[in-house]
């Protein structure tokens, strides 16, 4: 403002001499002593460049204060955690083409046009991650759509206490012992709505009928009493169902595929007197891998014998090994008894302690003619058995070809896969983010 100022009364002392040239005289003469005339440009010129300086500084400022202000992980982690999979070179913007991309790996070529379009309306090729922010509610209702589709008419089922001595690190020992020789029972994370029955109501919906899976990110629990939230990092299988002729039991399952599944958990739920009521809080309580193995066989000997599984956790810029690394052979049951005591357990589970039945379910959900089943998850590390998780967490589940990677994989490739860089070849893996 001192320049400024400056310049204004070089301007004033200029327009002086000029009305005295002119026979004009000043009532009251300026405070300021008058400038000679030779200094009167020169003067004016200083405070106008000054003036400028200031006001050029000032922009600067109110800039660089917009610039901390700049929507990032903190203050947008949800929009965040889908933002770094598009800006994977970390320019700050992206293009049309990178939203097609996304659209087409999520198999929703319908979508790709119309988003590209919405975040980027002039062909500019140019979105910034405050415009992303402004349509996120399209980029997530794309995403669900997407989801929905991959799991029609399938449903989600866990296996309990299939390692053994996982359930009593995990609090959830019951009956289940180190000496276990088979897992504890099945759970139900998800039961597909009923295809032919239209709600009006959300409220409608019951518990399992939350789609709970997601890919980027996990909600952490609003449940009262809701807390102690582990990963459970586990292969998961999708099989297809077949059932009996006359549709009253499950006859035998047919394996698909292998992915890296995130059976998250809370540990300590006000009320919950069955698990499953700690496995499904609704939106976004669970995790697998966008990319999956397919297979042919479950049987010994074929590729399932060769994956192993290992989960990672990222903290304030820190990363830590969350479970131990777990080859899947060494399940208490595997192959097809695995298969066999699962349909049995379809069939048969009675509603006990924290277990539920089974099959009413599948009847509920109009028999689902495929399922995601989470195997059982492995050991924790000794920080991932005394760490909860908490908002802004980042979590990352890796099943690898152990013939490719003996050792797991090295820690340069963990922190790729937790800049969203694609895993290494025989590798899939999720990245989760926790909201």
């Amino acid at each position: 403002m001192a320049w400024v100022l400056l310049g204004s009364l070089g301007v004033t002392a200029s327009a002086q001499f000029n009305l005295h040239n002119y026979g004009v005289e000043l009532s009251h003469p300026p405070a300021c002593a008058p400038l000679r005339d030779a200094e009167v440009p020169k003067a004016a010129t200083v405070g106008f460049v000054f003036g400028a300086l200031a006001a050029s500084a000032s922009y600067w400022i109110k800039k660089r204060q917009e610039e901390r202000m700049q929507p990032n992980k903190v203050s947008h982690p949800r929009e965040w955690a889908i933002w770094t999979r598009l800006d994977r070179k970390r320019r700050g913007f992206v293009t049309r083409k990178d939203i097609r991309s996304l659209c087409y790996r999520f198999e929703s070529d319908e979508h790709a046009d119309h988003l590209s379009k919405l975040l980027d309306p002039y062909g500019m090729d140019y979105i910034t991650f405050r415009t992303f922010i402004k349509h996120f509610k399209a980029v997530q209702m794309m995403r669900q759509a997407a989801r929905l589709k991959l799991w029609h008419r399938c449903c989600g089922i866990g296996v309990a206490g299939n390692v053994a001595g996982h359930m009593a690190q995990a609090g959830e020992a019951g009956q289940e012992s180190h000496s276990a020789q088979k897992p504890a029972a099945l759970f139900v994370y998800y039961v597909p709505p009923h295809p032919y029955t239209v709600s009006d109501f959300q409220a409608d919906k019951r518990r399992l009928e939350e789609f709970p899976v997601t890919y980027a990110v996990i909600e952490y629990p609003k449940l009262p009493g809701a807390c102690k939230v582990q990963v459970e990092p586990e292969l998961g299988l999708l099989v297809d169902i077949v059932y009996s002729k006359d549709r009253k039991k499950v006859d035998h399952l047919v394996p698909r595929r292998v992915a890296a599944f995130n059976d998250c958990s809370i540990r300590s739920l006000e009320g919950a007197n069955k698990l499953s009521m700690k496995k499904n809080w609704g939106h976004a309580s669970k995790g697998i891998s966008l990319r999956s193995f397919p297979i042919d066989s479950f049987a010994p000997g074929t590729f399932v014998d060769h994956l192993a599984l290992v989960s990672y956790m990222k903290r304030d810029g820190e990363v830590y090994q969350y479970s131990v690394k777990a080859p899947a052979r060494n399940y208490l049951l595997f192959h097809q008894p695995l298969l066999d005591w699962i349909v049995e357990q379809m069939n048969e589970q009675k509603d006990t302690d924290k277990w539920e039945e089974i099959w009413p379910q599948l009847q509920q959900g109009d028999y689902p003619t495929s399922s995601w089943i989470a195997l059982g998850a492995g050991e924790y590390t000794d920080y991932g058995s005394t760490h909860f998780l908490k908002p802004l967490d980042e979590i990352v589940v890796v099943v690898y070809d152990e013939r490719q990677m003996p050792d797991g994989p090295d820690m340069t490739s963990v922190l790729g896969m937790f800049e969203d860089n694609p895993p290494p070849d025989g590798a899939v893996m999720l990245h989760q983010t926790f909201v």
